[in-house]
């Protein structure tokens, strides 16, 4: 259960944390420090009594607990007896401090040399300083969108390789950027993923408002409104009002943020359509360029004769497996089963002075009862007895006779 007594609205409560947040920091000036810990310390000129007070009582301000504010004032009226018995420099309570402070002060500028080891390796994801953008928009305010590449193509004695790769024009749920090196730079993957997740967010939503639960409860709450209005207008004995067009609805408000939403993403879809498409010329400018380099070097070596190829970027991720006919793709199973049915019928075929039934491949038949008839099948079957079946019977002497002793 909840405690009704809160300390930040109590007056006598604020007047007691007040005065002994004052007499510890006037305190903490009269304890006298070493310039290492004061003036000349690594964390900056300033009193380290003075800034643990401030943090303590910064941390334990959203206390409400009545044994956690009890406690820390407990602990607040012990530091202030410390702090005034360290006043004197011959004092143990003065050495004390000075052990705790500089403690503290080594483990606060470990933490910030972890944290700044931390930060530089930390990869930034913004803009390089410096580099211009990739294109800019060259229509007018109120006219649609067109954009061209802002800067001329690079000649080839800016590429380190000296060879010219094109780049490859990509899209992720519908917005375009191009693919220059791998691996892809952190900005352009934190650009390309905001955009993504902004633009998915807002599709899903237009979505989850024309055909989700908030469509049905606004016609709910327009059919209460009018069913109340009705029952007012008979209680006043006065006609009830026809709904008019563009009346201000629930329905109608929740159609309105679905035309903005939609209005918004179609601007926004429009103005990416442009960006692909000055993308896109800058594609075909790059491979032109390729192009006529790589002739221009064929033509250097004597080489005249050989077609020119453009290098890529990357190397291709799936190789290109040519199409085959359903027939052909086919052929070698179909070879395979035809080969195994020509083994079995080889096999099944009937020998020189046997009957004309098929013996081969077959289990041997089963003894059959004292009536004569089989267990399996009441038709007789005529196999061909297996090796081990022959053996056996002509080892094995006739039924009714006992098998001869052994001496």
């Amino acid at each position: 259960m909840p405690s009704l007594f809160a300390p930040a609205r109590s007056s006598q409560h604020r007047t007691a944390c007040f005065a002994l947040y004052r007499s510890l920091l006037r305190q903490g000036l009269r304890v006298p420090l070493p310039d290492e810990l004061s003036t000349a310390s690594p964390l900056g000129p300033a009193n380290p009594i003075q800034t643990l007070v401030r943090n303590a009582f910064h941390r334990n301000k959203r206390d409400t607990s009545p044994r956690l504010v009890v406690s820390a004032l407990k602990n607040g009226y012990r530091y202030l007896t410390l702090l005034s018995r360290a006043a004197d420099p011959t004092s143990p309570e003065h050495t004390e401090a000075l052990i705790f402070l500089r403690k503290n002060q080594a483990r606060v500028v470990a933490l910030k040399a972890k944290a700044a080891e931390a930060a530089a390796k930390r990869i930034s994801t913004a803009p390089i300083e410096g580099h211009a953008p990739l294109l800019k928009r060259v229509s007018a305010d109120g006219e649609p969108p067109v954009y061209e590449p802002a800067l001329p193509p690079r000649p080839l004695e800016a590429f380190k390789t000296g060879v010219r790769k094109p780049p490859t024009l990509s899209a992720t749920l519908g917005v375009p950027f191009l693919r220059f090196w791998k691996p892809q730079p952190r900005f352009l993957e934190r650009v390309i993923r905001q955009k993504s997740q902004r633009r998915a967010k807002r599709i899903t939503r237009i979505i989850e408002m024309q055909g989700g639960e908030e469509m049905e409860s606004a016609i709910e709450e327009d059919q209460w409104e009018r069913l109340v209005e009705k029952m007012l207008a008979e209680k006043e004995g006065r006609p009830v009002l026809p709904m008019t067009r563009g009346e201000n609805t629930y329905k109608q408000s929740l159609w309105d943020a679905i035309s903005y939403l939609s209005y918004v993403s179609e601007i926004e879809r429009v103005d990416l359509q442009a960006r692909g498409e000055a993308m896109w010329k800058i594609v075909l400018t790059e491979q032109e360029m390729a192009l006529q380099e790589e002739k221009d070097r064929l033509v250097r070596e004597g080489r005249e004769g050989e077609e020119p190829k453009v290098r890529v970027w990357r190397r291709p991720v799936h190789k290109k497996v040519p199409r085959t006919d359903v027939n052909e793709r086919n052929k070698p199973v179909e070879e395979l089963k035809l080969s195994i049915r020509r083994v079995a019928v080889r096999k099944a075929s009937p020998k020189a002075g046997s009957d004309g039934n098929a013996r081969g491949g077959t289990k041997p038949a089963e003894p059959s009862t004292e009536s004569g008839s089989s267990t399996k099948s009441e038709a007789p079957t005529h196999t061909k007895p297996s090796m081990e079946t022959r053996s056996s019977m002509e080892t094995r002497p006739p039924m009714g006779t006992e098998p001869p002793k052994q001496t």
